[in-house]
């Protein structure tokens, strides 16, 4: 059993080694309506926070990166709105008691965990906690980058093939017009993904399972 083990586990080291390089795609730059809840931290329920905030949120994509406008309603009453690295006031309406603010997002798949106080004269209620914004980026397209080293090789390719063919008719045909070869290729990188390593990493945790209980039993 023993060997068993270790064989898996040289097999499964193996293949993570000589696994592709795989890493996060980047978000298609644009500007996107998105759908978030603002939820208990670590939960999936609604928190009271989230009647606070109109819906969709609008992200701008740029280079890859992501920036968050949300709008506040009853800004009057949020004294404090705190995500990671702070946030920018972009507007204010005092009719409407609204205001937009903007920060930056690392990352949309992950909740946002966000610190607010709510101060209410009017009930003498005055409160600080921390909220979960979840997004919902599905609708966001992901960038399809070109590989620029296989584009570059494709060209060259391309030109010396018009380049020969060319010759060859005005070799060939001395009263007609040089013909050329047009190729459109594109190289796209291939898709990304994270599954790879995740199971990679839940076999030889299995694998040490396993191993543990046989060594209780002996």
């Amino acid at each position: 059993m023993k060997k068993l083990f270790l064989s898996l586990f040289v097999l499964m080291l193996g293949a993570f080694i000589l696994a592709p390089n795989y890493s996060h795609a980047q978000l298609a730059d644009g500007t996107y309506n998105i759908p978030y809840q603002v939820n208990k931290p670590s939960s999936i329920s609604a928190s009271m926070a989230n009647d606070y905030f109109l819906k969709p949120a609008q992200v701008i994509v740029k280079n890859g990166k992501a920036t968050v406008q949300l709008t506040i309603k009853n800004s009057a009453w949020v004294t404090e709105f705190n995500p990671p690295g702070g946030a920018t006031v972009i507007s204010q309406n005092a009719g409407a008691d609204t205001r937009v603010v903007q920060f930056a997002v690392a990352n949309l798949s992950n909740p946002v965990t966000v610190a607010m106080k709510i101060d209410i004269d009017d009930i003498n209620y005055h409160h600080g906690y921390s909220v979960d914004f979840v997004f919902d980026a599905t609708s966001i397209p992901q960038a399809k980058e070109q590989n620029t080293q296989a584009n570059t090789e494709s060209s060259k390719v391309v030109n010396n093939t018009s380049k020969t063919q060319n010759a060859s008719n005005a070799g060939s045909n001395g009263n007609k017009a040089d013909e050329s070869v047009s190729v459109n290729e594109q190289v796209e990188n291939p898709q990304t993904s994270d599954s790879l390593p995740h199971l990679f990493i839940f076999m030889l945790i299995a694998s040490a399972l396993v191993f543990y209980k046989v060594r209780q039993k002996n």
